[in-house]
């Protein structure tokens, strides 16, 4: 039912066969201990900013971003952390707006009946764990698929690089809350290409989550680590590879969507150029008065249009391809106030800006008041 991807700079989570977007983090090097800080990205070539949130303090004055459980980080109403990306060079220093709560307020984390009024002491400002947000998200999946016989077991897919560097300890505070937000069973993969070593990775990864969290193997009665690895090798080689297989099907769905999108009126003897535009909501960014799905599916009808100028571009400068990211804002009235090319893997500046001053062309239609700052990715292929 869920797993759990745990790589070198993101983190994602799988569920009913689908993937939800990658949880990028930076770590941060503090004493005695790294902090696995959730970084906000407007695009998957960004640097990123790091994410502050409001912490409820622990005993022994350790936050979320060390230890990461549902009653370590304040939220609102809706469940989202008090958070906001940090200011100065990679979101670095805390950011201004961010306060903490007055003392009398009341405030609650995602555990159950856990309001509380904050006195003094009782909130500081840290940066927030890329776990936390991972054991929001499985808190919600949990609830929502309540009936299902294995809700209450997890999958672990681990970069190698996690025991060749010797970094699984930095995974403790993970492995902990998976425990305390209800799981009790849990299998482990790990990626590398060099059998014996993913063997012996395993077999410490089982004896080191059972120790932590007393989580049991996801086996029926296994008598030995060995007896419970040895025999499914292949069969855990084939599973990871049908988990890079659906991220491969979803991608291809993807583009095939896309290409529907991007169909080239040009006759047999003209560039076929197609370009791919993001069908999911969350696939953009979009922030201010306008939701996602209304500026998408305005962007998105445009399809034909960004295809012209693709083929149009192609005649002078054939074979060119790749991906433009494009940040702009939106006024209240409608019109792109400004427009800007955030990232381009084309190598064509010219094609790139023709690209950014059509997108900056299109009305997106009025709203009541705010303006709305988005970040788009365009794909451009033959």
């Amino acid at each position: 039912m869920f797993s759990l991807g745990i790589n070198d700079d993101h983190l994602v989570i799988g569920a009913r066969g689908g993937f939800d977007p990658k949880v990028y983090y930076r770590v941060l090097d503090y004493p005695y201990t790294a902090r696995y800080a959730a970084i906000e990205k407007d695009f998957e070539e960004d640097p990123g900013r790091v994410l502050w949130a409001v912490h409820y303090p622990f005993p022994r004055y350790l936050y979320s971003a060390m230890v990461a459980a549902p009653d370590s980080v304040y939220v609102d109403g809706k469940g989202d952390f008090l958070s906001m990306e940090g200011e100065g060079d990679l979101g670095m220093i805390p950011p201004r707006g961010l306060k903490l709560p007055a003392e009398g307020d009341s405030l609650a984390t995602l555990s159950p009946n856990s309001m509380r009024r904050v006195w003094r002491g009782d909130a500081a400002i840290a940066p927030l764990s890329a776990f936390d947000v991972i054991v929001r998200t499985l808190i919600r999946y949990r609830k929502w698929y309540a009936d299902r016989w294995d809700v209450d077991r997890i999958s672990l897919y681990i970069d190698g690089s996690f025991f060749r560097q010797n970094k699984f300890h930095e995974l403790h505070p993970l492995i902990i809350a998976l425990k305390e937000i209800g799981f009790r069973y849990v299998w482990v993969n790990v990626d590398d290409s060099d059998d014996a070593f993913r063997l012996r990775s395993m077999e410490m990864a089982y004896r080191e989550i059972y120790r932590l969290s007393g989580l049991a193997p996801q086996m029926d009665n296994p008598r030995s680590f060995r007896r419970l690895v040895a025999p499914s090798l292949k069969m855990e080689q084939a599973s990871l590879h049908a988990m890079k297989f659906l991220e491969k099907f979803n991608n291809d769905i993807d583009r095939i969507l896309g290409e529907v999108t991007g169909l080239s009126k040009a006759g047999s003897d003209t560039p076929s150029g197609k370009v791919f535009i993001p069908w999911r909501a969350d696939d953009i960014k979009v922030r201010g008065s306008r939701s996602a799905k209304d500026v998408l599916e305005t962007i998105r009808r445009r399809g034909p249009e960004l295809c012209d100028i693709y083929n149009n571009f192609l005649k002078k400068k054939s074979g060119f391809d790749g991906r433009v990211v494009l940040r702009f804002e939106i006024a209240p009235s409608g019109e792109v106030v400004r427009t800007a090319v955030a990232y381009s893997s084309t190598g064509y500046e010219e094609f790139d800006n023709a690209v950014s001053d059509y997108v900056g062309g299109i009305p997106f239609g009025e709203v009541e008041s705010g303006s709305a700052k988005v970040v788009v990715p365009l794909t451009f292929y033959q």
